[in-house]
């Protein structure tokens, strides 16, 4: 179980996934998903995140990361020896189990690959035997519906790095608190065009981020509300009622469901200077 997504944008392809593995035992561990290199002639990186079994996708990652990096050709060629390696791996180590297993016994497992060369960029999905190209976004693992939803509502139009680092770390952060098999931390990589350096979103900065994040989850619900003019509290009663309830106080007995819209907006400049000083350094 995992969510891995990746984003284009600004010049930058950002790789981020949940670090959750959960063994046959149900032991959770602590574990990294992403693969990246870079090299320096030609100029070019690649980021690599999987889901499935996680020894087929570890061994995939590697074989396509070492056939990057001695890569010297053109961005056609590059796709197309990605393509081979691809349908390589799964022909020699996955084809030979089907028809021979139940279907959840035979290895299974996708890829996102996200790679700069030659001054282009791609982001690459690997499902068995296919290579297919996506446009801004992509998603897999068992978190892929939820994280979709979100890309397809939130995607900025004008993405900077900034954004797209936050919008990943997000998306990560809300799949977590509902998928079940994805959680603990989040990691998030991110390559840029005519650069061969990785760069790496520290873990303190997401975990700031997370903390925002469940300011906003509050925040959320009651902007709705005053959005869609939800009342405060129901009215109270009748003075001629009141005068029969010794002590009473209405807003002690019936708490707001929301706060005054001064209070929101106030909250929320205080989290747009937050994540203004919580700034992503470009690799070099």
């Amino acid at each position: 179980m995992t969510i891995a997504i990746h984003l284009a944008g600004a010049f930058s392809l950002l790789t981020a996934t949940d670090t959750q593995e959960t063994y046959s035992s149900g032991e959770k561990v602590d574990s990294g998903k992403i693969i990246s290199a870079g090299r320096g002639n030609p100029i070019g990186s690649i980021s690599i995140a999987g889901a499935g079994d996680s020894e087929y996708i570890e061994a995939l990652s590697q074989e396509l990361s070492k056939t990057f990096q001695a890569f010297r050709g053109s961005f056609e060629e590059l796709e197309a020896k990605v393509r081979e390696t691809a349908k390589g791996f799964y022909s020699e180590h996955v084809l030979p189990f089907v028809g021979k297993f139940d279907d959840d016994n035979v290895p299974d497992y996708s890829l996102l690959i996200a790679a700069s060369h030659e001054g282009k960029d791609v982001l690459w999905n690997v499902e068995r035997t296919m290579l297919t190209d996506a446009a801004l976004y992509d998603c897999i693992g068992s978190g892929k519906p939820a994280a979709d939803s979100l890309l397809n509502r939130l995607y900025p139009i004008y993405p900077t790095l900034d954004s797209l680092a936050v919008l990943a770390a997000y998306v990560i952060y809300r799949v977590k608190s509902t998928v079940d098999g994805c959680g603990l931390k989040t990691e998030i990589r991110f390559i840029q065009r005519d650069k061969f350096a990785i760069g790496l979103v520290p873990p303190a900065t997401i975990d700031r981020w997370e903390t925002q994040f469940k300011k906003y989850d509050r925040l959320e619900r009651e902007i709705l509300y005053h959005a869609m003019n939800f009342i405060e509290r129901p009215p109270a009663p009748p003075p001629a009622i009141q005068k029969t309830m010794p002590n009473y106080n209405h807003e002690q007995t019936f708490r707001a469901q929301m706060r005054p819209m001064q209070e929101i907006v106030k909250e929320i400049e205080a989290m747009r200077a937050e994540f203004a000083n919580l700034t992503i350094a470009p690799p070099v």
